[in-house]
């Protein structure tokens, strides 16, 4: 490196310096203030937006029914079925669509632990370890069902075993901890 600088004129060196600054400038405009513009200019669309429906209150109307109907099917999406239910009924409610998609899948649902979780920001964690029985695919398909009918859940941990000698269509043990997460109101 010193034999590099020592090549270097004074003026070659600066012009390094100065490009280098360049660069770094460039980096912040483009990390920093162009999404902070884009935002601000986001912001100026709602406020125009806003002021022009106060005029008219039809329009303002609309706009509250658009969000309110995007703010029910992100609950939904979040929470699926579950979303309206009280705290205390969430529990059995999870276990009792566990045991349909057992049954509509040719899977045994062997038992269902729940344990509280962690609280991760302003949800608090449901975790449901369970302990289940079946074939590949119908696993497969329960896994699916369960992910449609409850909304956001997560698998934690995931463990298979085999349960039989049987090689075309093994049947296997499958252990899972599923997160469900409800938010704190």
């Amino acid at each position: 490196m010193e034999a590099l600088l020592a090549k270097m004129s004074l003026r070659e060196l600066r012009l390094a310096l100065l490009g280098l600054g360049a660069v770094v400038t460039s980096a912040v405009v483009v990390g920093v203030l162009v999404p902070k513009a884009k935002a601000l200019g986001v912001a100026r669309q709602t406020i125009a937006e806003l002021e022009a429906s106060a005029e008219d209150g039809s329009a303002l109307q609309d706009r509250l029914l658009e969000e309110d109907a995007r703010i029910k099917d992100l609950r939904h999406r979040l929470h699926g079925d579950m979303a309206n239910l009280p705290a205390k009924q969430v529990e059995a409610y999870i276990i009792g669509r566990l045991q349909t998609a057992s049954w509509g899948n040719n899977v045994e649902l062997v038992g269902v632990e729940p344990a509280t979780g962690e609280r991760v920001q302003s949800f608090q964690e449901m975790l449901f370890n369970v302990r289940l029985n079946g074939r590949y695919d119908d696993l497969y398909r329960w896994l699916w069902d369960v992910r449609n009918d409850l909304g956001y859940i997560v698998i934690k941990e995931y463990r298979l075993v085999r349960e039989d000698d049987d090689d075309a269509e093994p049947l296997l043990g499958a252990d899972l901890s599923l997160a469900s997460y409800r938010s704190i109101e």
